[in-house]
């Protein structure tokens, strides 16, 4: 038995997609250990129906318990760690992700919690299963004798140092059902958008060799249950050194290393001294059929607001680009943030509006609600608003329970146009795209009642009238039901 189990919680809502990939964060984690010696396994209560009898199976053993979490898994997490604390009070659990990382006073007061990794998490957590002093090890919040002991932050992490992903740690069940094949080749982003984790947590960008991604891809390409799946470059910004991303992409045309693969970049590389028509065409060679990109909003004063340093004319022509080149352009989107009206909400419509009519292949998503995170800008006047932050990872559950996303916008008080915001993700998903790609959608219901739906949504897009959501609130009941 392993000394060491790592899991991935469920979700708050069970949702079909969550199969389609990997717990980056924890892979990433268990290969270093693996490079360490050090023996462990992973769980995954998002994507492994019998995640619970696993952990019932494995606990008595276990010496550490590592949890990644993200804010819309905290309350299962918790349950998780009842569970393990009944089996095996002497276990250690250990808390790491990005909701102990934004609130590791809150995490580590809840006494199902011994330790909180903040931040990076391979150096810390083995340092942790191999018996270094708590009070030596940098990136932690730890308690002993019912004291609280809060030690320097760590140093970020060189990704030409770590390991490439051991695939054989995934449960197979996992492994064989990916959709997407993840590779993280860079950490970080240089960019100061003040509503992203990246900028909050100052990640600086950190990235590999071209010569240890090509290096990745050959493992991938050599594994038969990677066959005829697609990858994805998880990044959170490829395209940050030019030079790099021509390299591994001409490697990858030069070296048979093509595949059928998406990832992340600014609308505003795409531009003639950066990522022009020539290198989008090799884009195209090389495999890629996808790249996705951060909007935001349709409103210039939002995006200045914001830091994204892009204007909406950027967006359409990125979107004319990919499409010249038949690569898919997808478009994230968010709305709900303090002090944006109604007029600025209207014209992210607009925005949409004007990019799935250039072609159906146009992806959008969202525009989801705004989600404050302490440490930015946007943050300070959430509070100046009224608002105040849950207080503790049981409050924090007791809220998301049953939302679809992160809280509900009702919560926040900044928010003058409640219907609307919780309700736009909805109608853009069934109102703004096709028949075709509305009925994909990852909702499971009967599908006539999901054309219903679509056909008040396709209206309510066509009139742009969003007033008093009726029909969304009941089919939101019913879908968290």
């Amino acid at each position: 038995m392993s000394r060491v189990l790592l899991i991935n919680p469920p979700f708050n809502i069970a949702k079909e997609n969550y199969d389609s990939s990997v717990s980056v964060g924890l892979l990433s984690i268990a290969t270093y250990l693996d490079s360490r010696g050090v023996s462990s396994e992973m769980i995954d209560g998002a994507r492994q129906v019998n995640y619970l009898d696993l952990i019932k199976e494995k606990i008595n053993d276990c010496e550490f318990f590592g949890i990644s979490a993200m804010t819309t898994q905290t309350a299962n997490a918790l349950e998780i760690c009842r569970l393990v604390k009944e089996i095996n009070p002497r276990c250690q659990i250990i808390w790491g992700g990005t909701h102990p990382t934004f609130f590791p006073e809150q995490t580590i007061n809840n006494p199902l919690v011994d330790v909180v990794c903040i931040g990076e998490g391979e150096f810390t957590f083995y340092e942790l299963v191999s018996g270094k002093n708590l009070s030596d090890i940098k990136g932690i919040i730890y308690k002993r004798n019912g004291q609280i002991f809060v030690n320097p932050p760590r140093e970020l992490h060189d990704p030409v140092k770590m390991p490439l992903f051991k695939w054989e740690l995934v449960p197979k069940e996992v492994l064989y059902n990916l959709v997407l094949i993840p590779s993280l080749t860079s950490r970080g982003c240089p960019h100061r958008c003040t509503f992203c984790i990246n900028a909050i947590l100052k990640n600086n960008w950190r990235s590999r060799t071209a010569e240890q991604v090509l290096q990745d891809l050959e493992i991938i390409k050599s594994k038969e249950y990677f066959r005829s799946k697609k990858l994805r470059f998880w990044d959170e910004n490829f395209f940050v050194d030019i030079k790099r991303a021509r390299s591994i992409i001409e490697g990858m045309i030069n070296k048979d290393l093509t595949i059928p693969w998406e990832t992340t970049v600014r609308v505003n590389y795409i531009r003639d001294n950066m990522i022009d028509d020539d290198f989008i065409a090799k884009l195209k060679h090389s495999g890629c059929y996808l790249l996705s990109f951060g909007a935001e909003s349709g409103s210039p004063l939002i995006l200045t607001k914001i830091k994204k340093d892009i204007v909406p004319e950027q967006i359409i022509h990125s979107a004319k680009m990919c499409l010249k080149n038949d690569i898919i352009p997808q478009y994230s989107f968010m709305t709900g943030l303090p002090g944006e009206t109604k007029k600025d909400m209207m014209m992210t419509v607009k925005l949409i509006d004007q990019l799935v009519k250039l072609s159906s292949k146009v992806q959008v998503l969202g525009p989801q609600a705004f989600r404050p995170y302490p440490g930015s800008e946007l943050y300070q006047e959430c509070l100046q608003s009224g608002w105040h932050e849950p207080s503790s990872l049981n409050e924090w559950a007791r809220l998301i329970k049953n939302e679809l996303n992160y809280l509900t916008v009702k919560n926040f008080p900044w928010v003058k146009h409640k219907d609307l915001v919780e309700s736009m993700e909805a109608y853009v998903r069934f109102g703004a795209h096709s028949l075709k790609n509305a009925m994909q959608s990852s909702v499971k219901t009967k599908k006539i009642l999901k054309l219903i739906f679509f056909l008040i949504c396709k209206l309510r897009w066509k009139l742009k009238f969003f007033t008093l959501p009726i029909e969304f609130k009941l089919a939101k009941r019913f879908v968290t039901k």
